[in-house]
């Protein structure tokens, strides 16, 4: 508890504490978002890849998530933040990334994962979010601090 004393308290700690990543794709000014299915909600949902950490590297499962889920490594890798997922339940937080790439890719290696890769505009991905057509709170969280780092324009 704040005061230093045990109590109870549901908490869940994900991957064994590794943190998880999730990744904003972008390929000139078009974002990079995989379609998964999602068991939890039982439903299929566009978004960036992300993935529970694999090792305790941030950046090697940045890697790792973007080879599966979009068939290739990035030309340049650019750390965004961290978000913190749902700090009243996890106890986690997920490292997002920019990932620049010189072309797009759009062959996962995880096709069990990933059902369908597409690059959209900044435009398509406005009307997207704005329409509830994205509420991956990950994708949300990597869009709005890529903005506010100057790294992605005309979303907002």
């Amino acid at each position: 508890m704040p005061n230093g004393e045990r109590g109870t308290y549901l908490r869940i700690v994900e991957s064994r504490g590794r943190p998880g990543v999730a990744v904003l794709p972008l390929s000139s000014s078009r974002v990079g978002l995989v379609r998964t299915f999602r068991y939890s909600l039982n439903e299929w949902e566009w978004g960036i890849p992300r993935g529970f950490g694999k090792v305790h590297d941030v950046r090697a499962s940045a890697l790792a998530e973007l080879s599966e889920e979009l068939g290739a490594a990035p030309d340049e890798l650019v750390p965004l933040g961290e978000v913190a997922p749902n700090s009243g339940l996890l106890a986690s937080k997920v490292h997002t990334f920019l990932a620049r790439y010189s072309h797009m890719p759009t062959r996962p290696v995880d096709t069990d994962e990933v059902h369908a890769v597409r690059w959209i505009t900044t435009h398509e991905l406005r009307s997207e979010i704005s329409s509830g057509l994205i509420p991956d709170a990950f994708t949300l969280s990597a869009v709005l601090l890529a903005t506010l780092e100057g790294h992605l324009t005309g979303v907002f």
